[in-house]
């Protein structure tokens, strides 16, 4: 079974359907903001109407989307819901991210929902949870999203503080993040389609290639951002890991799409490849006392086979912000 749009209206939240994503009319994708339980630093939700028109431009709908840097997954659950595949593959680095999705999806996802309903949200359970080490992994998945919604830029980090500071008394406050039923109803949603989901593992994103490489797979990788990693994540790259990277993408089994933060490195690293694109999300973020434009690079090889039949295909990509679009207004096609 596939889950899509069904028609030009936006479809209730957990509708189901047999109908495969259209290439005519509308542009099925899910860009809705809580597509996924976890605030994510860099979450690539914005990219779903980019990648999902990749999909549709290459003419054929892969049977499984995996992501070996799985973090807040919006991109695999917002095309498995829209439709553009049969299953996906999750995979993480993190125990704790790992032990979340695992829980998510599988039939304990009411339980951890129940365990959001009736969460204590404040500064002491934040130092309490900061501190505890999980004896299951329902503990450790409620570990990861409690610290994930109430900490400073969603950040597992270990040196991330909790969002208002210690006193409560600057920006958005311990709660703010934690709408508690909001929570737990998506993540039964969720939990509902669970044997869509072939695997979620934890472990190094070279294990997840070598598992579920195929030419039926397309593979979404996110991997760490240049800029700030270390302060983010608990993971990250080095500069001999995103060179590595660079150099064996090619070789990976399956159609592949990947993506980094619009960084001089990545640039550096990527700017040759014929699969090289910039895309504008259109959002901007403040940095010191002005704003910056916010983008995303991407490079993929279903770009560089269609840069190679077509002359007119650029390097600047806009993606607007919207939910669903009808073809006279959809997003311009690389």
């Amino acid at each position: 079974m596939t889950m899509a749009m069904a028609s030009v209206e936006k479809p209730r939240d957990d509708q189901i359907t047999d109908a495969p994503p259209s290439s005519g009319d509308i542009v099925f994708w899910t860009t809705r903001s809580d597509i996924t339980p976890l605030r994510y630093p860099g979450g690539k939700r914005k990219l779903g109407p980019f990648i999902a028109d990749l999909i549709t431009k290459d003419g054929r709908k892969p049977k499984l989307i995996a992501e070996p840097f799985a973090g807040g997954a919006s991109v695999s659950i917002s095309l498995l819901e829209a439709g553009y595949a049969e299953e996906i593959a999750l995979n993480d680095l993190d125990e704790l991210v790992a032990a979340f999705w695992s829980i998510v999806f599988s039939r304990d996802a009411d339980a951890l929902a129940e365990i959001v309903e009736n969460a204590e949200v404040s500064v002491p359970e934040w130092y309490r949870m900061k501190k505890l080490r999980p004896a299951s992994m329902m503990e450790a998945a409620f570990k990861c999203l409690f610290l994930n919604r109430t900490s400073f830029s969603g950040s597992l980090h270990n040196q991330a503080g909790p969002m208002g500071g210690r006193n409560q008394a600057k920006g958005d406050l311990i709660g703010s993040r934690f709408n508690k039923e909001k929570i737990a109803k998506r993540i039964r949603q969720l939990g509902r389609i669970h044997e869509r989901v072939r695997s979620v593992t934890c472990g190094h994103y070279s294990q997840a290639i070598r598992t579920h490489g195929s030419a039926d797979t397309l593979w979404y990788l996110d991997p760490p951002f240049f800029a700030k990693a270390d302060r983010l994540y608990r993971h990250h790259f080095d500069e001999a890991a995103h060179n590595f990277m660079c150099m064996n993408v090619t070789r990976i089994k399956g159609r592949w799409i990947l993506s980094y933060d619009d960084h001089a490195d990545a640039r550096r690293l990527y700017g040759d490849n014929p699969g090289f694109a910039r895309i504008g999300l259109q959002y901007t973020a403040a940095v010191g006392e002005t704003r910056q434009q916010k983008g995303e690079i991407v490079v993929s090889d279903i770009i560089a086979r269609r840069r190679a039949t077509s002359a007119d295909l650029g390097r600047e990509i806009e993606i607007p912000r919207r939910s669903v679009q009808r073809a006279t207004k959809r997003p311009r096609s690389i």
